[in-house]
C-alpha cells in the first residue's frame, strides 16, 4: 500500500477530516488531499510529522512502493528514527532504505523565480541559481525549474517558495498551469478560455484575472507539477 493510501487511511482512522487532520499538522487542506490523492509526494520530513502529531510508528505510515529523495538532511533524519524503533520496526524501516538507494535521480536547474502575483522582468529567470533532484522517470518531460514568488496560486496548495517543473515544449491546454511570459514579463498562473477570451487565472480571491489580447506579446510553457522546496 503506498504511503498516500496509508495516511488517508489512518486519518480516516481518526474520525478527522481533511481540514482538521490538517490544521493539527499546520498545513493546509489542499496539501493534505494532494498527499492522499497521489499528487505530492509526503517526504520523510512530513511523514514523521504525522508520527510525532498523532503518536503513530512511521513504519506504518512509510511504503516501499513509493520514491523518496533522500537528501543529507534525510540520512541524519533516518538515523535517529533507527535508535528509537523496536526491533520489528526497524527491520521494516531499513527494507525501505535498502529500495530507496536503487532509484535512478536526476538533477533539474532552477532558473531563478517566477512571480504568482505581479509579473517579473523576464531577466531576472535567466541564469541557473541552483538545482533540485527528483526520482528520474516523474521528470522525464521536464527541462528545468522555477521557484514560486508570491501568494496568488495558493488555494491551489502551490505557495511562496515552492517549485514548479516546467517544459516549454509541450502545448498548454484550457486549464494548465502555466509560466506566461507577456511583453517580456513573467507570472504563474492557470490558463481559461471563455468563448473568445483568454485569461490568466489566480488561486487567490485578492488577485484579478489577466485578460490576454492581441496587441500582448505572449509566450505560454506548461506547468508538469509543483514540488514542495523544503523538501530538498
Amino acid at each position: 500500500m503506498k504511503s498516500s493510501n496509508r495516511i488517508k487511511k489512518f486519518r480516516e482512522s481518526l474520525g478527522l477530516s481533511q481540514s482538521e487532520f490538517a490544521r493539527r499538522l499546520g498545513y493546509s487542506p489542499t496539501f493534505v488531499y494532494q498527499l492522499e490523492n497521489g499528487y505530492s509526494n509526503a517526504g520523510l520530513k512530513v511523514l514523521k510529522k504525522i508520527s510525532e502529531t498523532f503518536n503513530v510508528p512511521i513504519t506504518e505510515l512509510i511504503s516501499k512502493e513509493d520514491e523518496y529523495i533522500i537528501t543529507e538532511d534525510d540520512v541524519s533524519l533516518l538515523n535517529k528514527l533507527i535508535r528509537t524503533l523496536n526491533k520489528e520496526e526497524k527491520e521494516k524501516l531499513l527494507k525501505v532504505i535498502y529500495t530507496l538507494k536503487k532509484i535512478p535521480l536526476r538533477e533539474i536547474p532552477i532558473l531563478g523565480y517566477v512571480s504568482a502575483g505581479s509579473p517579473l522582468e523576464l531577466e531576472d529567470i535567466l541564469y541557473p541559481i541552483d538545482t533540485i533532484t527528483m526520482p528520474d522517470r516523474e521528470v522525464k518531460d521536464v527541462s528545468f525549474a522555477l521557484i514560486v514568488e508570491g501568494d496568488s496560486m495558493k488555494n491551489l496548495g502551490i505557495e511562496d517558495g515552492d517549485v514548479l517543473l516546467v517544459n516549454p515544449d509541450i502545448q498548454v491546454e484550457n486549464g494548465s498551469l502555466v509560466i506566461a511570459i507577456i511583453n517580456n514579463k513573467v507570472t504563474f498562473k492557470r490558463l481559461k478560455k471563455e468563448k473568445d477570451k483568454v485569461f490568466l487565472l489566480p488561486a487567490n480571491d485578492n488577485y484579478q484575472p489577466i485578460e490576454l489580447t492581441p496587441d500582448m506579446d505572449i509566450k505560454l510553457y506548461k506547468v508538469i507539477m509543483s514540488v514542495k522546496r523544503k523538501k530538498f
